[in-house]
């Protein structure tokens, strides 16, 4: 709902975006409000629990696979004693705690802050699960808060495209619980000590691979788009983008291939676009004329805006009938050349660039036509008569 007004964005690049010849770089703004991003975009869709944090960090995901028993944290933390937690390991030697292993994360919880003139922060909430032995005997498991913040900068990479690249992560361990085992205060600082050191190195790898799929996501917004037969459209970044205290200002430049041959069709020098002040919860798109009016190029230079006009294939109304007869006492000099009665055809071909004017909210394009009237005689071509 609200965010689609962020995505018809990208949705217009889908539909403006193969016909070669360059159409020249015209320059679109948007401005998406940071708030619908924060809570309701990212966060909500993206990295939401249905989204790409359910299935990249859920129990059949990522934690399943690299933090479970069988994984990175059965390995690194294993039960076995030969990890690092291990009883052969530095806690076993140091603390006399044995065969420590993460068993379950509950599923994170994010929050996406975008930072003006710099990026964005993540912050990624979660409880681990933790289970283990003690030199002082029994079982013991513990339930450990963890904050990671991380900060990433957004930048362009060789090829200008988009990417988000992460300039600090730290994680912060919150309250540790013991549920299970001796509570004692030397064990609860053994724990923090050990896992501050050791859970960074496995949940930061988490956010580069979440931010390994937004910059994917990234990459498309510069890559070529396909109008089918009609050619393709590429957005470039003009700059990058503009992170302000409440909208983020993306500036793009479009570029268009037109055709199988190399003729180039320029639409000339666009001023830069203005946005009016942005409402809070509301995103805007600045869109020249020169865009519908690329649209519109592309659309003539493969005949798509050219038809036939016959009397089977439109509705004409009865009192206008398509035939020479209705051409003929407007033009009786065709009388000696053009038998009465023929039907008629209407060629009609646009000529010219299109051109599109925006008045008043509204948008009006002219695009010029010739219209060839054309004789049609039974077992014969058409013949043509004359043109408009």
């Amino acid at each position: 709902p609200k965010m689609s007004k962020f995505w018809a964005f990208f949705l217009l690049c889908g539909l403006l975006s193969p016909s070669q010849g360059h159409l020249g770089q015209i320059p679109v703004v948007s401005q998406v409000d940071k708030e619908m991003l924060e809570n309701d975009g990212l966060v909500g869709g993206l990295l939401g629990g249905d989204g790409l944090v359910g299935g990249l960090l859920g129990g059949d995901g990522l934690v399943g696979g690299l933090l479970g028993g069988n994984g990175l944290g059965g390995g690194l933390l294993g039960g076995s004693g030969g990890g690092l937690l291990g009883k052969q390991g530095l806690l076993g030697a140091v603390q006399g705690l044995t065969g420590l292993k993460i068993v379950n994360i509950t599923l994170p919880r994010i929050t996406l802050r975008f930072l003006p003139g710099i990026g964005l922060e993540l912050k990624l909430y979660t409880q681990l699960t933790i289970d283990g032995g003690s030199a002082a005997g029994g079982l013991l498991r513990a339930q450990v808060e963890a904050n990671i913040v991380a900060r990433a900068r957004l930048a362009q990479d060789a090829s200008g495209a988009l990417k988000l690249v992460i300039e600090d992560c730290r994680t912060l361990l919150g309250d540790i619980t013991i549920r299970l085992g001796p509570k004692l205060p030397v064990l609860d600082q053994a724990l923090k000590s050990v896992l501050g050191g050791v859970l960074p190195k496995l949940l930061c790898p988490v956010v580069d691979t979440v931010l390994g799929v937004v910059n994917s996501l990234l990459g498309t917004v510069t890559s070529v788009l396909p109008l089918g037969a009609l050619g393709n459209l590429q957005y470039t970044l003009g700059s990058l983008p503009i992170i302000g205290d409440k909208s983020i200002q993306l500036d793009l430049n479009v570029i268009g291939q037109v055709g199988q041959i190399g003729q180039l069709e320029q639409v000339g020098q666009v001023g830069s676009i203005v946005l009016p002040p942005v409402a809070s919860g509301v995103s805007q798109l600045g869109l020249p004329p020169s865009v519908l009016s690329a649209v519109l190029g592309l659309l003539r230079g493969t005949g798509t805006l050219d038809t036939d006009i016959s009397a089977g294939s439109v509705q004409v109304a009865a009192s206008i009938p398509l035939s020479t007869s209705v051409l003929l006492s407007l033009m009786p000099e065709l009388a000696a050349a053009v038998p009465p009665a023929l039907p008629l055809v209407l060629q009609v071909r646009s000529a010219g660039v299109p051109v599109v004017s925006l008045r008043n909210g509204r948008a009006t394009a002219r695009l010029a036509a010739s219209v060839t009237v054309l004789a049609a005689r039974p077992g014969a071509p058409p013949q043509p008569l004359c043109t408009l």
